[in-house]
């Protein structure tokens, strides 16, 4: 990792990115859940204590806040991401929709008992105000 080469630390900069994203073995979790890789290894603790490990030695760690240096792999790109990501997370209605959506509607069935209760409901406001208000 000899900063006199031209490389541009495409992998050291991955493995920092994962390693700022990866605390522990849930966040592994849903990032296996979301594709995002496979875990071939035996747990997601160890893959989380795979990307800490790989994350201590790397030009990163030599990242200063007055000065970003060439052989850190920590660049405004990955900071912005990651400013985009916790904004994304931090956005209460995007929560809470994920999450009704994940609670109460995690299959086809769900979803079309939902949208037939609400053609029920609309219906019978319709023949409550016809038989109110009647033309």
């Amino acid at each position: 990792m000899c900063p006199d080469t031209r490389s541009k630390y495409e992998f050291c900069s991955f493995i920092s990115f994962m390693d700022s994203l990866i605390d522990n073995a849930e966040d592994v979790k849903e990032l296996r859940l979301s594709g995002i890789f496979s875990n071939l290894l035996r747990s997601d603790e160890d893959l989380a204590n795979l990307f800490s490990e790989l994350g201590v030695d790397l030009p990163t760690n030599n990242f200063s806040y007055w000065c970003l240096c060439n052989a850190v792999a920590l660049s405004k790109k990955h900071i912005a991401v990651k400013q985009q990501i916790e904004k994304h997370y931090t956005t209460k209605w995007k929560t809470w929709l994920a999450k009704a959506y994940n609670t109460h509607f995690s299959t086809p069935w769900t979803i079309i008992a939902f949208f037939a209760a609400l053609l029920i409901v609309i219906l019978t406001f319709i023949q409550t105000f016809f038989t109110i208000d009647p033309r």
